[in-house]
């Protein structure tokens, strides 16, 4: 989805773009290609090794859509620097998207849109000298919308609540909200639930809200800034709608679903911009009720959170202009 939001921004700035992808489960491919992107399709690869044959078949990939491109942009956790070196004569620059710092790119960009104790020096010793590296959410690839649509302060108390853990939610946190709703009873707020397209429990979710009033569910929406402008407080995770909930200002109650998510939680949590609940693994629907209850008894620290999340994203626009022009010049 980030790499979509980033095509769509080179394509506003007059480039052509395309997306190499393997056939793998949960792959996005239908959509890349709905929003308007030629998709070269590579066969599954159940494991990639040192990414000498991926290079390969993506060199392939190139040569059969006809391009060399002035940036070819890497974003998966198994490539890395024998990846990027193999390809270096296919492509003019390189840009690598990563957030995990364990392993050696050769890129001529590097994007890590996440919070990091020591950002300034988390890839040293990973890139090489001239390598461009944007490290902090302020970098980060999101929709244009979200840039469009007015933040803030939520000072008048949780009326409206939204809940949203990802594609797949592994860990089924969105079910454990449905129970949590349950024992809040009458005193739930008003919420919307979207369910990742891939989520496998979509339908014993939907069982479990049956009959609670004041839940709407949705499988899909165009329109996720509007959903998270209209709420006052969020349920989710810290993956990419970290901070797309950051740059509205909107509180959340969040739990660790991923490894990567895991400096984000516990730093927004420092900051003030969410209740962090710790691995997802471990959380309940009673924690998820009593967080829940906690934030309807006190508006004054569902604003102060509320500002903080707007803080996380301080400096947004000189730091996009920053990043498009790297990798644009």
């Amino acid at each position: 989805m980030r790499c979509l939001t980033l095509a769509n921004i080179l394509k506003e700035r007059g480039a052509a773009v395309s997306f190499i992808c393997r056939n793998e489960r949960g792959n996005l491919c239908a959509e890349i290609a709905e929003a308007g992107f030629a998709v070269e399709v590579l066969g599954s690869a159940h494991e990639l090794g040192d990414g000498r044959r991926d290079a390969e078949e993506t060199r392939g990939a190139l040569q059969r859509l006809g391009v060399h491109p002035d940036l070819l942009v890497v974003d998966h956790y198994s490539l890395d620097r024998r990846w990027e070196h193999a390809l270096r004569s296919a492509a003019g620059r390189i840009l690598v998207i990563d957030d995990l710092a364990d392993r050696p790119h050769d890129c001529d960009v590097l994007l890590d849109s996440s919070l990091h104790d020591c950002a300034q020096s988390r890839y040293a010793g990973l890139v090489g000298e001239r390598t461009r590296v944007f490290v902090g959410p302020q970098y980060a690839l999101l929709r244009p919308e979200f840039d469009r649509t007015a933040a803030r302060v939520r000072d008048r108390g949780v009326g409206r609540m939204l809940i949203f853990f990802g594609g797949a939610d592994p860990s089924n946190e969105a079910l454990k909200a449905v129970h949590a709703l349950r024992a809040l009873a009458a005193r739930a707020p008003r919420t919307v639930m979207v369910l990742g397209p891939i989520n496998p429990r979509a339908g014993l979710i939907r069982q479990a809200a049956s009959g609670l009033t004041g839940i709407e569910l949705l499988g899909v929406t165009g329109d996720m800034a509007g959903l998270m402008a209209d709420a006052d407080l969020a349920l989710g995770a810290c993956g990419g709608a970290a901070w797309e909930r950051c740059i509205l200002g909107l509180p959340a109650l969040v739990a660790v679903t991923a490894e990567n998510q895991r400096d984000d939680s516990r730093i927004l949590h420092s900051l003030g911009a969410v209740r962090n609940l710790g691995d997802a693994a471990e959380t309940t629907a009673e924690m998820w009720a009593a967080e829940i209850a906690a934030m309807l008894e006190d508006p004054a620290a569902l604003a102060a959170m509320s500002r903080a999340a707007r803080a996380v994203m301080q400096g947004r626009e000189e730091a996009r202009r920053d990043f498009e022009h790297a990798l644009v010049r």
